[in-house]
């Protein structure tokens, strides 16, 4: 019985194995990572095919295919609240339909309790009622399957400010759900500016998988990239921002901890100055300017300047139009 066990856990460490390796493993690699001889490795293969993990072969290594597998999860009661809390949040994200989407969800409820599932189902039918655009599917399987084998993808990318359209090789280093607009992007290397970039999904015109294959360049960490960032936009610089709350407002700014949040401290009148390190103020300005007159910008001075032009550019809009 103990012998068997530990058979089964190898089985499963073996196919976990080859899941998170891109290109496969030889049977002597696998052979050395457990431990065993390569005899066992080719029994251990096969038996894992018998048991319909969807194992690839292709000469002499060994995969799983990653767009057939199906992992299971036990969770707990509080485990599944947590997993529920992320569906709610995929289907708020997902403004358009994905079949992938709806599908994940679907098998998600049936694995949870009957009470939660229930809402996640219900979840699942909302976003299958969302309006359909394949192509955009289309773009984001190849993305998917670019960033999961480390391959080169070919972009047509229109840039709706300028107008132009432009073709680039990307190496997809990460793909990342901005918090605002629903929209997704990808960041990797652009080969045509020599630099890494962002790219929204929604943007991009066609996508194709290349052949060749990448490696991260310099080291490149898409945490330390998008750390202190307001969104999606990271990069090296950071910018320090400080903000005055009113009191009527104070205790909805307390409540959250926002990105690149230095210290929060109150002001004498019952307010509170927020004080952030953040790379970009771009991604941060609808933000602001939803406080209205609650929030004022202390610095840096040109952010002051563009938010108290924008307050003007909008009152004039309602003094000027008469409803």
């Amino acid at each position: 019985m103990e012998r068997t066990m530990i058979r089964a856990e190898r089985l499963t460490a073996i196919e976990t194995y080859l899941y998170q390796a891109a290109g496969g493993r030889r049977a002597t690699e696998i052979a050395a990572r457990f431990g065993v001889h390569r005899s066992t490795v080719y029994r251990d293969i096969q038996s894992l095919g018998e048991a319909g993990s969807p194992i690839w072969e292709d000469n002499g290594r060994f995969g799983v295919l990653k767009d057939r597998y199906l992992t299971t999860v036990r969770v707990n009661l509080h485990e599944a609240l947590a997993l529920y809390l992320a569906a709610r949040l995929l289907s708020a994200h997902s403004d358009e339909h994905s079949p992938h989407v709806v599908s994940a969800l679907e098998k998600l409820a049936g694995a949870m309790p009957e009470s939660i599932g229930e809402h996640i189902n219900r979840t699942a039918a909302v976003a299958d009622k969302r309006r359909p655009d394949p192509e955009h599917i289309r773009v984001l399987e190849t993305l998917t399957g670019a960033w999961s084998e480390r391959r080169q993808v070919r972009l047509t990318y229109h840039n709706p400010q300028t107008g132009e359209t432009t073709e680039r090789n990307v190496d997809p280093y990460f793909i990342e759900p901005s918090p605002v607009g629903y929209a997704c992007y990808v960041i990797g290397y652009d080969h045509l500016r020599k630099d890494i970039r962002e790219f929204k999904v929604e943007r991009i015109e066609r996508a194709t998988l290349l052949e060749t294959a990448f490696k991260t360049r310099d080291g490149f960490d898409p945490y330390e990239f998008l750390e202190h960032s307001w969104g999606i936009m990271g990069g090296d610089e950071v910018v320090d921002v400080a903000l005055r709350f009113s009191e009527k407002v104070s205790y909805r700014v307390r409540e959250s901890d926002w990105p690149g949040v230095v210290d929060v401290t109150d002001e004498p009148d019952g307010g509170c100055r927020l004080r952030l390190r953040v790379k970009h103020t771009l991604e941060m300005k609808p933000w602001i300017r939803r406080w209205g007159p609650d929030c004022e910008v202390l610095a840096p001075e040109a952010l002051r300047q563009e938010i108290a032009e924008d307050m003007i550019e909008a009152g004039r809009v309602y003094e000027s139009k008469a409803i």
